[in-house]
């Protein structure tokens, strides 16, 4: 595998603001509302054109959803379709958007539209402030061919250098990548950046509507044999002022571009835009239409329904160590704007074939799980004990606290809600160094961050209670701030104390040794309160502890198979150098 070429500290800096914008705006509360569900192309690659039936959305049930999403936060309104343009309101709802207070308008669009100057000036008039042009290829050959209308390029080329020249809203450019432009990738960036465009999405082409349909044998490529191309093109995100964005790459091919692999925040718009679909599998039993082996290993969203399968199975035969319960929950979590309309009128389509999930509700669940702990995740330890008290069955409790004091202040060794507390999980060093003082009997486990390490290594002796355990963050700024050298740190503590301390959340090729056996645990956040799995609050959950991933080098390491690799979140901060095979 390749890797990057070396920079230097000034484009260090550079990368480190980008990688900060670029969080930023991926975790900002948008609207996606469709328009249409036509379109005046017709791409060989759409994904989406099972449901493009030539229908223009009612002017009132878009305005609505414009309306709710605003009310519930969105801070930004994108227009999306089929071809949003083509909607006779189009300006109308730009208007109405700004109106109700967004921050920004966005289109995503073919651009068509914008070559006629008068349309584009109502647009921007109205207050329409980004545009984002999909563009296929770098000339019309190329482009013509894949969107399936002779004559397209130019008139989207036209609108692209208006909107450019008229200065006032952000342009950038959406590619989906396939068999047919990888080898031009570059090329594109290098025209278009030519032109005045400095932003870019890169799409990866995935399995589904008219491109697997029809395009299955021509539009797929191996990542592998296509990496020069790919890093030709993912070079130019080192310019300054360019921005490249990655949409739906698989994350194993980004080894030397870890900072663009995409943000797992993201795969929230991958489920929202099939909801009806997962709620007839998880109420119905009904499985996806698009799981084949063939067809899933082309998919962004492979690793969450594969983690789906297993929980549902592990579920249903209660498998489990532990019981999560986060009181804090619902607090914690970001509104959500519904689903895709599409997504709704694609479920239509599809029978029935299983029974409506009934009769398993959540203190059923906790009571079936196998599960003798239960881990409570709460504000403080009256909080904790008021959740143990609505639940049955669990023998034992590890606490997780955003406050202490009030644990530290009982003795230890006490029942908690009658139960025995084996376990503290520390927040931070504070934390830490409090409950290691105070546990007699009750493990602590710390987490392996910069401030534990440095200050275990200016300790005589390992603490007897002590555990580490990597944390996975919400955010890839949290882990490059709050991370140290995992492998450098473990290697000198096993150095300091002797290499028996245990560890978790970490690969045997970090630890240089096996980590602690992960345990199975049924997390209550994942269900409503009548006890089915909801595909939203199983998403959030999976990107906050279970997205994990490997290099394609693991592929020679012995412990490949029993091996999940890391978060997501410590390679988009560290990359995947530290996961080095052992053969």
């Amino acid at each position: 595998m390749d890797r990057m070429r070396p920079v230097d500290a000034e484009e260090t800096v550079g990368f480190g603001q980008k990688r900060t914008q670029h969080e930023q705006a991926a975790h900002q509360k948008r609207n996606w509302v469709r328009l249409t569900y036509a379109c005046n192309d017709r791409c060989v690659f759409c994904l989406d054109a099972d449901t493009h039936d030539g229908e223009i959305r009612d002017r009132d049930q878009v305005k609505a959803q414009i309306l709710d999403g605003r009310r519930s936060g969105a801070e930004r309104l994108i227009l999306s379709g089929g071809e949003p343009t083509i909607h006779p309101d189009f300006v109308d709802f730009i208007r109405l958007g700004k109106a109700a207070g967004y921050a920004r308008v966005q289109t995503v669009t073919n651009g068509r539209m914008f070559a006629y100057a008068d349309f584009l000036r109502r647009a921007l008039d109205a207050g329409l402030g980004e545009i984002t042009f999909s563009i296929h290829g770098p000339d019309a050959r190329i482009h013509d061919a894949l969107v399936g209308v002779p004559g397209a390029w130019a008139e989207e080329i036209s609108g692209l250098k208006a909107a450019l020249a008229d200065g006032r809203p952000i342009v950038n450019v959406d590619i989906c990548v396939n068999r047919a432009n990888v080898k031009h990738l570059a090329e594109m960036l290098e025209t278009y950046i030519a032109m005045g465009v400095k932003e870019f999405d890169l799409l990866q082409v995935i399995p589904f509507g008219r491109a697997y349909r029809d395009g299955k044998d021509t539009l797929f490529y191996d990542l592998e044999q296509a990496r020069p191309h790919l890093v030709a093109a993912f070079e130019y995100a080192r310019k300054p002022g360019i921005h490249i964005w990655l949409n739906r790459f698989p994350v194993e091919h980004l080894e030397g571009f870890e900072e663009l692999i995409q943000d797992p925040y993201k795969l929230g718009d991958e489920v929202r835009g099939r909801k009806e679909e997962f709620a007839r599998l998880l109420d119905h039993g009904m499985p996806l239409s698009c799981r084949e082996p063939e067809r899933c290993k082309y998919c962004y969203v492979e690793r969450l329904c594969d983690h789906l399968d297993e929980t549902r199975a592990a579920v249903a035969i209660g498998v489990f160590e532990l019981v999560r319960i986060d009181t804090r929950w619902e607090a914690l979590q970001p509104p959500v704007y519904g689903g895709d309309p599409a997504s709704a009128r694609r479920a239509r389509h599809l029978p029935i074939v299983g029974e409506t999930a009934v009769g398993v509700d959540l203190p059923a669940r906790i009571a079936n799980s196998g599960a003798r702990t239960a881990w409570v995740v709460a504000p403080d330890v009256a909080a904790a004990e008021q959740a143990l008290t609505r639940v049955r069955g669990l023998e034992q409790v590890e606490l997780e606290l955003d406050e202490i004091e009030g644990l530290v202040a009982r003795d230890p060794l006490a029942p908690l809600a009658d139960r025995l507390l084996t376990t503290v999980r520390a927040r931070n060093l504070a934390q830490t160094q409090a409950l290691v003082s105070w546990a007699q009997g009750v493990e602590v486990v710390a987490p392996l961050s910069r401030e534990v390490a440095a200050w275990l290594l200016s300790e005589a002796t390992w603490p007897r209670t002590l555990a580490l355990s990597l944390p996975n963050h919400e955010l890839a700024s949290t882990a490059a701030t709050e991370d140290p050298d995992v492998p450098a740190v473990l290697h000198a503590l096993g150095q300091r104390f002797g290499g028996d301390f245990p560890v978790e959340n970490v690969p045997h090729c970090m630890l240089g040794r096996a980590p602690r056996r992960p345990r199975p645990v049924l997390d209550t956040t994942l269900f409503t309160d009548g006890g089915g799995v909801e595909i939203f609050r199983y998403t959030r959950r999976f990107m906050q502890s279970h997205y994990r991933v490997k290099s394609l080098r693991c592929r020679a390491c012995v412990f490949d198979g029993e091996c999940s690799g890391v978060h997501v979140n410590y390679v988009r901060a560290h990359g995947f150098g530290a996961l080095q095979p052992v053969r």
